[in-house]
């Protein structure tokens, strides 16, 4: 069963991270921790992701098929790119706040199929982003989402809420659809298995931190792998469609929401993350295939 949650590969004892009951104050936070391997788990198999790295600086991510190498710029990371044809390019102010991204994606003849050109501002706890999406089909179409985006963040920059107001446009650029969707995040009170990668902070409120592939398909977390340590999303979709006139037909509105159970070790980071997502019935079940990951460290 998909799920529309709006796509990258990129937190010992059971807890069910219900926002309030983590603690981490006993617990002095050693910043030389750090992942060294991460492995998806399903009925169907396993994924495992190997970690390397030059210091604390990640240099790479491999699954033994296709890798994933960081670049830094002192220490901020620039740019990724994968041997599966995707790209990401990262720029920063004098202050290291990430201000521009650029993710490109292409097929396996090298032909590029969709790309994102993101634009941010930063305003204290606020970050307002344009976000231009192309995707490109073989006869040389082109569909595009525009999107303007507000970021509301947490003292660790991390977003706690996220508007976004789009519009698609067809091949001859009509316009489509147009919505808004609203989304609340909240955090364990225990580390995140990334958090003391170098630069990974900056990249809090990128596209990439939310995972690849994450907007289209959050009930199949093997398809990206997310760097912010969520313990609960929901997101609230409001959609109108327009006819080819212009005309917009009745509008559509859904809820989808979810929450993250961890397993941490002595430390306080996780060692078992789990997706779950409310069904028609209101309870939190499992995602596809029963997925989860579990993570190892250095120490």
């Amino acid at each position: 069963m998909k799920k529309i949650f709006f796509t990258a590969l990129v937190g010992a004892m059971m807890i069910s991270c219900s926002r309030d009951n983590d603690d981490t104050g006993s617990v002095t936070n050693d910043t030389s921790i750090l992942p060294t391997k991460m492995t998806y788990s399903e009925t169907n198999g396993k994924i495992v992701y190997t970690f390397s790295y030059n210091g604390n600086k990640l240099m790479k991510i491999t699954d033994g098929f296709y890798d994933e190498i960081f670049t830094y710029t002192r220490d901020l990371i620039t740019s990724i790119n994968y041997t599966a044809g995707k790209s990401f390019v990262f720029n920063y102010d004098s202050n290291g706040n990430l201000i521009s991204e650029k993710y490109v994606n292409y097929n396996t003849d090298k032909i590029k199929t969709s790309e994102y050109n993101i634009t941010y501002t930063i305003n204290g706890s606020t970050v307002t982003a344009q976000s231009v999406a192309k995707y490109y089909s073989q006869s040389d179409e082109v569909l595009s989402i525009t999107s303007n985006i507000t970021y509301t963040l947490d003292e660790k920059k991390r977003p706690i809420k996220k508007v976004v107001v789009y519009e698609k446009k067809d091949i001859i650029n009509n316009i489509t659809y147009r919505g808004t969707n609203t989304f609340t995040f909240q955090y364990p009170n225990h580390h995140g298995f990334s958090e003391n990668i170098k630069g990974m902070d900056k990249l809090y409120y990128s596209y990439f931190a939310f995972g690849i592939n994450r907007a289209e398909d959050l009930n199949y977390p093997v398809a990206y792998r997310v760097y912010l340590p969520f313990s609960y999303f929901k997101e609230e979709m409001y959609v109108t469609r327009l006819y080819p006139a212009g005309i917009p037909s009745p509008h559509g509105f859904a809820t989808d929401e979810g929450k993250i159970e961890y397993v941490v070790n002595a430390h306080n980071y996780p060692t078992r993350i789990k997706y779950k997502f409310k069904s028609g019935s209101g309870e939190f079940e499992s995602t596809t295939n029963d997925g989860y990951f579990t993570v190892e460290y250095n120490k």
